[in-house]
């Protein structure tokens, strides 16, 4: 999807830099369309040698969690904790900016080397929310959003 422009290897064209990534729970047809219907899944801008890896993002309050393209289900004055780890794709330790948004805002903002984690914790006001990440380094990830909302 995040290269729907490309139509076969002729005439010199490969997979260019965009991607979609796919959060699957199996390798097969079925589960990457489970994963499109429920929006778990996150673009990548890579470049020719490397790019940046998911390797989490998810947002829990209590016993629940929720990932890309879910909701968590919590009531208000629940505390919870937003976790992001990102690695490059060759493993090589390579500064990154990863940019937490929670509602079109800056919630935080980090740069240090990959791999990288963090968290970042709140109280959930009982408003709806949603969280994405941004991320810049070798290449750009950017996330699908996490919701949060009351029961």
């Amino acid at each position: 999807m995040g290269e729907s422009g490309f139509h076969g290897f002729t005439a010199g064209k490969s997979v260019g830099p965009l991607q979609t990534v796919f959060l699957v729970s199996e390798r097969s047809e079925r589960g990457v369309l489970d994963a499109l219907k429920r929006g778990r899944m996150y673009a990548l801008q890579r470049t020719a040698k490397t790019g940046l890896a998911l390797g989490e993002f998810a947002v829990s309050g209590g016993a629940a969690a929720a990932v890309s393209g879910e909701t968590l289900r919590v009531p208000a004055g629940t505390p919870i904790e937003v976790r992001v780890a990102v690695q490059t794709l060759d493993g090589t330790a390579r500064d990154v900016r990863v940019t937490l948004v929670r509602n079109g805002a800056v919630a935080g903002a980090w740069v240090g080397p990959a791999p990288f984690r963090q968290v970042h914790r709140e109280v959930f006001d009982g408003a709806p929310v949603f969280y994405r990440l941004d991320v810049r380094g070798p290449g750009r990830l950017l996330s699908n959003p996490v919701f949060v909302k009351r029961p």
